[in-house]
């Protein structure tokens, strides 16, 4: 651990950052200029990275303590839209609960004020015309901010979208006959790779399904 630097520049430079809950994490470092779009198949490894950037920032500005080797950073407000349940006493579905999340942190979005805003997994409780579409204008209205949205998603047609706007990491793995195999080591670009057929194997589903 090390204590944060806090720089005027608008960019974050980490190094070999890694989650506080984790027995035996695995490190990344990045460079953060721009929002960016992390891709990666499922439990690759993006959500919990996105979940340690955030985790570490509140750390940095609260205990001026972070899990990482180098940490210089702008200060910045922390807003998230991440684990979202839905709400039977509230009667929310899960969908309902996710866009009033994300409605509260589009809210919290400021021109002023530098923002850190994670999003994990961006309205997957709907359909995937719809998804993309409302997905692609809050990341387009989000940009417009003081701030720098990380959000992790499986639709690679965002990585498209916003191919000359956003940065794009991902996450993947190695696939044998027996097991799915994770690095949980962030690579520059979008995902090339699905995995969710290949767990239902893995898992031993019935080979008719």
């Amino acid at each position: 651990y090390l204590h944060p630097t806090f720089i005027e520049e608008d960019i974050y430079e980490i190094e070999d950052i890694y989650h506080p809950l984790l027995d035996k994490p695995i490190k990344n470092s990045i460079r953060i200029d721009n929002s960016i779009i992390f891709t990666g198949s499922n439990a690759s490894g993006k959500s919990t990275f996105i979940k340690t950037l955030g985790i570490n920032q509140i750390m940095a500005q609260s205990l001026n303590t972070v899990l990482a080797k180098k940490y210089n950073v702008k200060f910045s407000k922390v807003v998230t839209s991440m684990a979202v349940k839905d709400n039977i006493i509230e009667g929310d579905s899960y969908f309902m609960a996710e866009i009033k999340s994300l409605k509260r942190l589009i809210t919290s979005l400021d021109k002023e004020v530098p923002v850190l805003a994670l999003i994990d997994e961006i309205l997957k409780g709907t359909n995937t015309i719809e998804r993309i579409a409302a997905s692609s204008a809050i990341l387009e209205h989000g940009i417009k901010t003081n701030s720098k949205i990380l959000v992790a998603t499986h639709d690679l047609e965002l990585t498209q979208i916003f191919e000359d706007i956003y940065d794009n990491y991902h996450f993947t793995e190695t696939v044998t006959d027996e097991d799915i195999i994770f690095d949980y080591k962030l690579k520059h670009g979008p995902s090339k790779t699905k995995n969710a057929i290949k767990l239902l194997k893995v898992m031993n589903f019935d080979e008719e399904i």
